[in-house]
């Protein structure tokens, strides 16, 4: 199971994020007073149910303090937003997402125990703009303003070479937290997650990388590379970042990504 969640607040956000946990194969509670909304997003969820998320007594009863993650979207009605976070934070939910309406609930709603806030306008203000400068990784998964995931294809020049002699942290300034192959025998795909420092990439694989927007683009980018095979893999022209250069002299010390 990808994780359990509750979602509050069945709006166009809400009922969007709870059925794309629950498409992902999550388990997701998702909560509303009103009828309508519920309704509409039972095929959508795990289990959906109509009550007042700032009864405590309810809220207890149908399952909403035993999530690992709460998102918390009730719109228009910051004193609700407050009173459902801080009973969620006090039953024993440790991540909880909060959406606001303005800058001022952000900063309030911290002190009530919110681990995140969502603030739409703002969220999507740095999201256009981070897709204009980085064009390139319009895919990615944002976690800060200037840190992100992202799922590339294995670059030509990382073929046939292990995790250790890349050394993608010093080289890149990125981690690869994962692997995606193709599973031959069963037509779909395995996932490794911390993959050991010997496997060597394929060209099938897909590479997991969490990093900086700026270094993530440098390694999207390293089709601009040559490299020579006839040297031993070492660089024959170097990347015009300065990033790119590495070659059987700067192989890891046998940590996850080496040194």
């Amino acid at each position: 199971m990808a994780g359990n969640f509750l979602v509050v607040g069945l709006g166009t956000f809400g009922s969007r994020v709870a059925q794309a946990l629950f498409e992902s194969g999550a388990y997701v509670l998702a909560v509303d007073q009103d009828e309508e909304r519920v309704n509409a997003i039972r095929e959508s969820s795990s289990k959906a149910v109509c009550c007042n998320a700032t009864n405590t007594e309810a809220m207890k009863a149908v399952g909403a303090f035993d999530v690992d993650t709460a998102i918390v979207a009730i719109r228009n009605h910051f004193d609700a937003t407050v009173l459902v976070t801080h009973a969620l934070r006090k039953n024993g939910v440790e991540h909880l997402l909060v959406q606001v309406d303005n800058e001022q609930e952000e900063e309030a709603i911290h002190t009530f125990g919110a681990t995140e806030v969502i603030f739409p306008p703002r969220d999507m203000a740095v999201r256009i703009a981070r897709r204009l400068i980085h064009p390139d990784l319009a895919e990615s998964i944002p976690l800060t303003h200037d840190v992100a995931m992202i799922d590339i294809a294995c670059p030509t020049l990382f073929v046939g070479r292990s995790i250790s002699d890349l050394a993608l942290r010093t080289h890149f300034g990125v981690n690869l937290i994962g692997i995606r192959h193709p599973d031959q025998g069963h037509g779909g795909e395995r996932f490794t997650l911390n993959p050991s420092p010997d496997i060597r990439l394929h060209s099938e694989d897909n590479l997991i990388l969490l990093g900086n927007l700026g270094q993530l683009a440098k390694v999207k980018n390293l089709s601009s590379s040559r490299y020579s095979s006839r040297n031993g893999g070492r660089e024959e022209s170097a990347h015009p970042t300065g990033v790119a250069r590495f070659g059987r002299g700067h192989e890891g010390s046998g940590g996850l990504l080496g040194p």
